[in-house]
C-alpha cells in the first residue's frame, strides 16, 4: 500500500467513526433510558418504544463507554425528560435529553354498548392493548375497579374507560321518592321527600318536602335514603 492509499484510508475511517460513534452512544442512552423506565411501568401494563426528541450533539460525541447512568427527571409523560450522567475529560457531568415514549396499555375495554348511568357487569368488559398518552391517559387497567360502579357516559365496544368515567351507583334519582331521616340529639323523624337530584351514597342532593314546604340539603345513606343536613 502506498503511503497516499494509507493516508486516504485513514481520512475515510476518520470521516466514518464520528457517526458510527454517535450512533452507539445512542442506542447506550435508549437502553438505561428502557431499564430506568421499567423501574416505574410495569411491563405487564406496558409496552413502549423510546425514540430521541432532542440529544446534544456534545452527549453523542463522548462515546458509549462514557456514558455511566440514566435517570428520569420529573414525571413520566409522552414526552419524558432524562438525565444522563456521562464522563468528560475534566470528571463527570450531567446533561439532559428528551424522549418520545410511544406507549401502549393493558387497559379495560367495553364489549358491547354500555348506557350511561348504567349498573356495572364485569362481563361487559374485556382487556386490549391501547396506545396512550403518558401523564394525560388515565385509563383503567383492572377488571376489579369495576364492581359495584356505573358509568358516566355512554360507551361504544372497543372504547376504554378513563379514571373519572365511573361513579358508584346511583341511589336517588331526580322526582324519585325519598325517605329523609332527621336526627337531631333524641329526636329522629322520617318525612316522606322528593328528590330535584341524582346521588351515590356520600353525595351531597337537594329535595323537597310537600309536608312541610322545605327544601333541604342532604346526604345520600342508601336506596332511596337520604340524611339530613341542613334546612334551606
Amino acid at each position: 500500500m502506498t503511503v497516499s492509499a494509507f493516508i486516504s484510508l485513514i481520512v475515510a475511517l476518520l470521516l466514518m467513526n464520528p457517526s458510527s460513534k454517535e450512533e452507539a452512544t445512542k442506542t447506550k442512552v435508549l437502553e438505561l433510558a428502557a431499564a430506568s423506565l421499567e423501574q416505574h411501568l410495569d411491563v405487564n401494563v406496558y409496552q413502549y418504544e423510546l425514540n430521541p426528541r432532542w440529544i446534544p450533539a456534545s452527549l453523542l460525541q463522548v462515546g458509549p463507554e462514557n456514558i455511566h447512568s440514566v435517570s428520569i427527571s420529573g414525571s413520566i409523560e409522552e414526552y419524558t425528560r432524562f438525565d444522563v450522567i456521562h464522563q468528560t475529560r475534566t470528571g463527570r457531568k450531567s446533561s439532559q435529553i428528551q424522549l418520545h415514549v410511544d406507549a401502549d396499555q393493558l387497559v379495560v375495554v367495553a364489549i358491547e354498548r354500555i348506557s350511561s348511568s348504567e349498573a356495572i357487569e364485569i362481563n361487559q368488559f374485556e382487556m386490549q392493548w391501547k396506545p396512550v398518552r403518558l401523564g394525560r391517559d388515565r385509563f383503567i387497567s383492572d377488571l376489579t375497579d369495576l364492581e359495584g360502579k356505573s358509568i358516566r357516559r355512554n360507551l361504544l365496544p372497543g372504547q376504554p374507560i378513563r379514571e373519572n368515567e365511573i361513579s358508584s351507583p346511583i341511589l336517588v334519582s331526580p322526582g324519585q321518592e325519598v325517605a329523609m331521616i332527621f336526627s337531631q340529639g333524641s329526636i329522629q323523624l322520617e318525612l316522606n321527600c322528593e328528590s330535584r337530584q341524582s346521588g351515590s351514597k356520600g353525595e351531597q342532593v337537594q329535595i323537597y318536602c310537600q309536608e312541610t314546604r322545605k327544601k333541604y340539603t342532604t346526604i345520600v345513606i342508601g336506596a332511596g335514603e337520604v340524611q339530613w343536613l341542613r334546612t334551606q
